[in-house]
């Protein structure tokens, strides 16, 4: 997963290159205004399915070691999340392919209120 995560944001940097690198001189040299705003747009597009499917492995990381660790019902934030990620992926007992459970995982961030813990977040916090 880690290979996965670290090509995935390699791609990502990539796709960051911005569009007006490639604007171009047109009708014979008179014109050198190219719309590149759809190219913008779909590369933005790219970079924030990219960018989901990176945070997906690594919720999947963090929900394993939660497991392993058995603490996260000391924490009820983390507990409320935890239960968000594995109602789309069990937890990991054998070796096995995790491209189901990262693309479940990317589509729950984007598709639901995965992080939306209503009861849990109106509480204030104090950093004094």
């Amino acid at each position: 997963m880690s290979i996965t995560a670290s090509a995935l944001c390699a791609e990502t940097l990539k796709a960051t290159m911005p569009a007006a690198s490639f604007s171009r001189s047109c009708e014979s040299h008179n014109q050198d205004k190219v719309s590149l705003g759809t190219l913008a747009a779909r590369d933005a597009q790219q970079i924030v399915t990219l960018v989901r499917k990176i945070v997906a492995i690594h919720l999947l990381a963090a929900a394993q070691a939660c497991d392993l660790r058995k603490t996260s019902k000391a924490r009820p934030h983390l507990q409320a999340l935890m239960k968000n990620i594995r109602t789309v992926a069990k937890g990991i007992i054998t070796d096995q392919p995790m491209d189901k459970d990262i693309e479940n995982v990317a589509r729950a961030i984007s598709e639901t209120d995965m992080f939306n813990l209503p009861d849990l977040l109106q509480e204030e916090v104090s950093y004094e």
